[in-house]
């Protein structure tokens, strides 16, 4: 309880200070200092999430095995271990040990303001150091974003930034954590913009930018030591003509990313709903035959970059490197389907590391004129697979760029990763984020676009006049109504003045032959009574739904307490809905809310 009211206390400090600051500068510079309190957050989460991941190897890629002699096959069993130590987790905490990383934070920021729970990252913690510190096939990235967002979410709650600005904060933290783990805040905003928050603005873009500094800072002194740890050898566009081959390889990661995206569904599938064991129990199974694999390429097991930079300085043959692309998708597919915990960039950039490599070997065996050396083709590679895969190709190629620090792969790395990312979604329709989320039912761009319309009520946009006929009214009466009227409805009150019913233009259609025959059709012969409404305080995003259940213009807004006597207030029309989703839309892109 005091660590409670400690908590309240200095939530209620915090805000005290922020409304301070309110009075001599604008919200935006106060999103922008809270963005670089997110960079610092999450700069020492990054370097103690590493920390971790170096223990978690040491433990069962040193220590366990060392204490029964390091035989290969303990060494196999690892992964199965870090499986089996998830359990607690799934039995005690099962639906934070099931959320599912960067897929979990782009359904927080669409739908839920980007509202995280900041425990959430300590739990991510735990279970991707457990899963890949035992050779479970994974990235760390995943992990880092979903760490980052609840982070930036957490202290965006603590100064009171919540509402629509909530989404802004997880975001900031989300492209701190990438930026920090790769030292590439570039990319870690530009990841932030294309898929976690799916939409630029010109207000989000500042703090995104400076939390992806202010981190990568952080990660740079205590992780990189002021430089970056990958060294990829020197690339260089030997001719023109080689953009060609360059798009051969841009259309094969897009063929290899589709192939790795429906893999990853049919093991989620396959595991939730094939195989008849505990869920606790999964991930275990799952890392077992992992580890069994990796007993024959133990390249495929674990987070590190030793096996991608060693496929780009041609430390493989080309049959192997084709090996080890399918194999690292199964090993992956294994591990996150199971429900080991992590990403799937760093996956990425290994099967485009070594699909690259091998294609580049190829084209220099036939072309040695043309392609003098092959490892510029892996570089390629990584970017149009991580590009393709999670449909975000202006952060891949960015990306790429920071790690080599060389301008002269941009060329043939924006006509793979554009080529890839176009045919990766003419396949699936999606990114591997936003097609999980699908496969549970949620459509992420609808609901990016239903929270602008869920926070604009019926009453703020209805109109109060409308076109009446009580229900003796004759047809002629009617008809007359209907034309002088400027909208397609027509509502029809009874003797209490309650709305009875709704006609439209195509009702009228079906009585005109019975007319001509009988001069006794009043309005109740003709209305509708079963007819769709809203309510005052309905939002814009649920009178939409209706508005696509039905084809009328309009609708009647009526009072809550439906029943016999049910008063019709006024109408709400499509114009006015789509008007006011435009108004909104401007204001997020002009101010933060």
């Amino acid at each position: 309880m005091a660590g409670f009211v400690s908590g309240c206390n200095v939530r209620k400090a915090s805000q005290q200070i922020l409304s301070s600051f309110n009075l001599k500068m604008s919200e935006q510079t106060v999103l922008i200092i809270v963005a670089a309190l997110i960079g610092v957050v999450v700069g020492l989460g990054t370097v103690f999430f590493e920390k971790m991941l170096e223990g978690a190897s040491w433990l069962f890629g040193t220590f366990l095995p060392g204490l029964v002699g390091g035989h290969v096959w303990v060494v196999a069993l690892m992964p199965a271990l870090g499986g089996l130590l998830l359990a607690p987790f799934f039995w005690k905490w099962p639906e934070e040990a099931q959320t599912e990383g960067i897929p979990a934070t782009m359904e927080a920021v669409a739908f839920k303001n980007g509202a995280i729970k900041w425990t959430s990252g300590l739990f991510t913690m735990l279970m991707s150091s457990l899963t890949l510190g035992s050779g479970g096939s994974a990235g760390s990235e995943g992990p880092i974003v979903r760490i980052g967002s609840a982070f930036g979410s957490g202290v965006g709650q603590l100064f009171g930034v919540e509402g629509p600005s909530g989404r802004l904060m997880a975001a900031c933290g989300a492209g701190a954590g990438l930026a920090a783990i790769f030292n590439a805040p570039i990319a870690g905003v530009l990841f932030a913009i294309e898929v976690v928050l799916g939409e630029f603005h010109v207000y989000s873009f500042s703090p995104i930018v400076i939390s992806s500094v202010v981190a990568t800072a952080f990660s740079r002194a205590f992780l990189f030591h002021g430089g970056f740890d990958l060294q990829i050898p020197a690339y260089q566009l030997f001719s023109p003509w080689e953009i060609g081959l360059y798009a051969i390889l841009g259309i094969a990661a897009g063929l290899v990313s589709a192939g790795f995206v429906r893999l990853m569904q049919i093991s989620h599938k396959f595991f939730h709903h094939k195989v008849k064991i505990p869920t606790v129990f999964k991930p275990a199974l799952g890392g077992l035959v992992v580890g069994l694999m990796g007993v024959f390429l133990p390249q495929i097991l674990g987070f590190a970059h030793g096996p991608y930079l060693a496929a780009i300085n041609g430390k493989f043959a080309i049959g192997l490197l084709f090996i080890l692309i399918a194999a690292k998708m199964v090993a992956t597919a294994l591990t996150l389907g199971s429900g080991g915990c992590g990403g799937v960039l760093c996956p990425s950039l290994f099967m485009g590391a070594a699909l690259g490599s091998g294609l580049g070997m190829i084209f220099h065996d036939f072309l040695p004129h043309l392609v003098p050396q092959a490892g510029g083709y892996g570089i390629v590679g990584m970017g149009a697979v991580l590009g393709a895969v999670v449909q975000a190709p202006m952060a891949a190629i960015v990306m790429i760029f920071e790690m080599t620090n060389d301008y002269t792969v941009i060329l043939p790395m924006m006509t793979a990763c554009i080529l890839a990312a176009m045919i990766q979604k003419s396949i699936l329709k999606g990114s591997i984020y936003t097609l999980n989320l699908s496969g549970r039912g949620i459509d992420i761009h609808a609901g990016r676009e239903m929270g602008v319309l869920s926070n604009v009520r019926v009453r703020d946009v209805m109109e109060s006049a409308f076109v009446a006929v009580p229900s003796s009214a004759s047809y002629d009466v009617v008809l007359q109504k209907c034309l002088n009227n400027g909208g397609n409805c027509l509502y029809v009150l009874d003797d209490k003045e309650a709305l009875a019913g709704v006609v439209s233009f195509s009702d009228l259609k079906e009585y005109m032959q019975e007319e001509s025959e009988d001069n006794s059709l009043r309005a109740s012969d003709i209305s509708n009574s079963h007819f769709v409404f809203v309510t005052p305080d309905e939002s814009l995003a649920s009178s939409l739904n209706k508005f696509n259940s039905c084809d009328l213009e309009q609708l009647p807004v009526i009072d809550p307490d439906v029943g016999k006597n049910a008063k019709i207030r006024g109408v709400i029309t499509r114009g006015q809905l789509l008007k006011a989703y435009r108004e909104e839309m401007l204001k997020r892109q002009l101010i933060p809310n």
